[in-house]
């Protein structure tokens, strides 16, 4: 006997099937459900919620269910951005498919990222197979910065910040900005403004802002974070279960030089030991807490101290390694803490640096155990002897300076040659600098092992003069103003006489001018001649030359086009080429490996060049300082205290040889 179903039922029911709402969009169940990491990951296998409990937040504010419109994290590398970014991406696509934007520094970046991470998770997951399909050659619709889904319903444009093409003519109601803090101004102004503007038009538009912080004032990332609900992981205390977040002063006061391994953060309520053994633990039963509830977008920080992948020693040891040098530590700051590094803006008073140098206090008198040095003389652990030239109209300014272990450095010399850097004088001069030698604190003589000479101004005249020599002995540099610019990096082009474009050789470089001058001015404040990246200048010099090396300072304003803080350097003193090829030698130890050389290095090379010379050794020692002198050459293991070269032999008085 058949079974007649009424027609009207029928309909009803598909009606009602057919409107029932779909279930709730969540990232996190769609993450489990089709992400799975290859073994490149540290977390190979299915995508687990619980292995970085932080990032279940963090997805859920991406969903479409979330009123967020701008979601910020401000994290250390390396701590699950890109691919919180990527599952949201991902999930979006399928989901929810619209046309989605994916933002990088730089066009280079962009398809780093496309190539490395995004085609490597294309591939690992079955979800996104099945909405864009097999990558082909010559498709159109499925390029390296630009994918369509398989229903056309959705796609991904992949561009640069520095390029405003990419930019313009697009609509984007979902996208990732990705490294914000590294985006600079391009030829239409600010990119990230340019960006925010591409989501304008969705009142549910999703942006997502990521990075690791750079420099302070004028970082982007802590700019959103700052304008968001500005939220920290909080952790139970394994003793008392207070809720705290870890923070790095409290991590920073509990390191023991001596053994790093019991690195640790103390309660601050029942002042017990929070150890790394109770981490995982812990880190699982946190939650987030706001710092700034009121905002209306939520933004988050969190930083190595709760990856899983990585223990608390390791930071203390970075810190280590880092501590004394200005660039190392704002890398740390960066890196590791996920902190912008507020650096120096301003030089210390150059009376000051003058008074240190001649060994007196501000009042004139003699300090006994000052370490003073001659002008025109080598010191003790100046290893790598470097000059830097600026050029001017009507002259060339020479500084010479020694470079040695722990990045301390000493000026040697300053000198000016009269005559334009075109005309027969000026090269015959600087031929002889080259060939001049330097006598050493061991009775020694030392010549240059590499020059750097200003190339933006006269650069015809620089380059015929530079070429004459080896690029292994002279290379040719000039300034790169950016905060971002690395503190040296060989020039990709250089611009020919009759106007062509061709690749440089092996001689002409940018030099990250900023950076540099903020870490020499941090450096100028130490007074200790043994502190790491001590400065030390000979006696003798005029107050010209203290005035020009600190004669520029580093402010902030804000942008008229784009509204955004720029940093630029201002003089506060007519000339300024004292700081200038102070840079340039600097730039010329480089890239004769002083940021790289190792301890072993060091002691290979002050073995070779600082040998007592028959004639010097009378001079130099004597029963009251040879200890100190051979005990201060000796390669120690202190992290805290490394080994310094002494200075008791060059006080004034101590030594016939250094005058």
């Amino acid at each position: 006997m058949s079974i007649l179903v009424d027609p009207k039922v029928l309909a009803l029911t598909v009606v009602e099937v057919a409107s029932r709402p779909p279930p709730p969009a969540d990232l996190n169940d769609w993450a489990e459900d089709n992400i799975v990491f290859g073994r490149e990951s540290p977390f190979p296998g299915k995508y687990r919620r619980d292995t970085i409990p932080p990032v279940v937040r963090i997805l859920e504010c991406l969903g479409p269910n979330h009123p967020a419109r701008t979601v910020t994290v401000k994290a250390s590398a390396q701590i699950f951005k890109t691919t919180t970014a990527q599952i949201f991406i991902a999930g979006s696509m399928d989901f929810d498919p619209c046309d989605m934007g994916y933002v990088h520094p730089t066009h280079d970046n962009a398809l780093r990222w496309a190539r490395r991470k995004w085609k490597l998770m294309r591939k690992g997951s079955l979800a996104l197979r099945r909405i864009f399909g097999e990558a082909k050659s010559r498709d159109a619709h499925d390029t390296t910065l630009y994918q369509e889904t398989r229903d056309g319903l959705g796609s991904l444009t992949i561009s640069g910040a520095n390029s405003p093409a990419s930019l313009s003519m697009a609509s984007w109601p979902k996208q990732v900005q990705d490294d914000l803090a590294k985006w600079e101004s391009n030829e239409a102004g600010d990119p990230e403004r340019q960006a925010d503007s591409r989501s304008s038009a969705f009142d549910w538009a999703k942006i997502f802002k990521i990075s690791t912080p750079l420099r302070g004032k004028t970082c982007r990332i802590s700019r959103a974070y700052r304008n968001g609900t500005q939220e920290r992981w909080h952790v139970p205390c394994p003793h008392c279960r207070h809720l705290q977040p870890l923070e790095w002063k409290n991590f920073q006061a509990n390191i023991d030089y001596e053994h790093p391994e019991l690195a640790h953060f103390t309660c601050v309520a029942c002042g017990c030991a929070i150890e790394h053994k109770d981490k995982g633990r812990i880190v699982a039963e946190g939650r987030w807490v706001a710092d700034n509830p009121s905002a209306k977008e939520p933004s988050f920080h969190i930083w190595r101290a709760y990856a899983p992948t990585r223990d608390w020693e390791s930071i203390a040891r970075e810190w280590f390694s880092a501590e004394g040098d200005p660039q190392a530590e704002q890398a740390f700051f960066n890196d590791v803490l996920g902190l912008e590094y507020e650096s120096a803006s301003e030089a210390p008073p150059w009376q000051d640096i003058r008074n240190r140098a001649n060994g007196t206090d501000e009042h004139g008198n003699v300090l006994p155990d000052a370490p003073i040095y001659e002008r025109g003389r080598i010191p003790p652990g100046g290893l790598l002897v470097c000059a830097g030239v600026d050029v001017q109209g009507d002259r060339v300014e020479v500084h010479t300076k020694a470079f040695g272990e722990h990045l301390r450095r000493h000026t040697v010399d300053y000198e000016i040659i009269p005559h334009f850097i075109g005309s027969d004088e000026a090269r015959a001069a600087l031929d002889k600098l080259l060939g001049r030698t330097f006598p050493d604190a061991f009775g020694n003589m030392r010549g240059l092992d590499m020059l750097a000479i200003d190339g933006n101004a006269y650069t015809k005249d620089v380059f015929a003069w530079a070429k004459t020599h080896p690029w292994t002995k002279v290379i040719v540099v000039r300034g790169a103003k950016s905060d971002l610019a690395p503190p040296l990096a060989l020039t990709k082009q250089e611009r020919k006489d009759d106007g062509k474009v061709r690749k440089t050789q092996k001689r002409f470089y940018n030099v990250g001018v900023s950076a540099l001058k903020s870490a020499l001015y941090e450096v100028l404040r130490r007074t200790d001649a043994l502190a790491r990246g001590f400065c030390g200048y000979p006696k003798g010099l005029d107050d010209e030359f203290y005035r020009q090396l600190t004669a520029e300072k580093r402010e902030v304003t804000i942008d008229k086009r784009s509204g955004f803080p720029r940093a630029f350097w201002r003089k506060d003193h007519d000339r300024n080429e004292v700081l200038d090829t102070e840079m340039y030698a600097e730039a010329a130890a480089i890239r004769c490996g002083w940021y790289t050389r190792t301890p072993e290095s060091w002691a290979a090379l002050r073995a070779e060049r600082e040998k007592v010379s028959e004639q010097g050794q009378a001079d130099l020692f004597d029963p009251a300082n040879e200890a100190a002198t051979t005990q201060a050459h000796v390669t120690k293991p202190d992290v805290k205290a490394p080994p310094a070269p002494s200075y008791s032999m060059i006080r004034t008085g101590r030594s016939k040889f250094m005058g």
